[in-house]
């Protein structure tokens, strides 16, 4: 299986919190577009909840860690004040619209 998870391009997708007490948790209020996906990057835009218009056209950069790295990070940061994920696959952070909870237009 690719390390992409059956992410691609314009999938439509929520981020899990990277920080703090609520690190795992999925952030539903914000909503993105995958614009593109590699191995260990993937830059996305930030989408428009209702109409899924885009309302950034810069994109916003996100990049994986390597396992053995992110393992390490993690490690560190159970014992820090600052708690924080370092992802090293996609599905960690990423959380495809359906699949983050109940979804409005699938259940109408």
């Amino acid at each position: 299986m690719s390390s992409k998870g059956g992410l691609s391009k314009n999938t439509l997708v929520y981020m899990r919190e990277q920080y703090g007490s609520n690190i795992g948790r999925v952030n539903e209020s914000n909503l993105y577009q995958i614009r593109s996906i590699g191995e260990k990057q993937a830059t996305l835009d930030r989408v428009d909840k209702k109409t899924l218009v885009k309302n950034s056209y810069r994109g916003h950069n996100v990049f994986l860690y390597s396992k053995e790295e992110a393992d390490r990070m993690n490690e560190r940061s159970r014992t820090s004040a600052y708690q924080s994920l370092h992802p090293w696959q996609w599905s960690q952070l990423f959380v495809p619209i359906g699949e983050a909870g109940w979804d409005a237009d699938m259940n109408f």
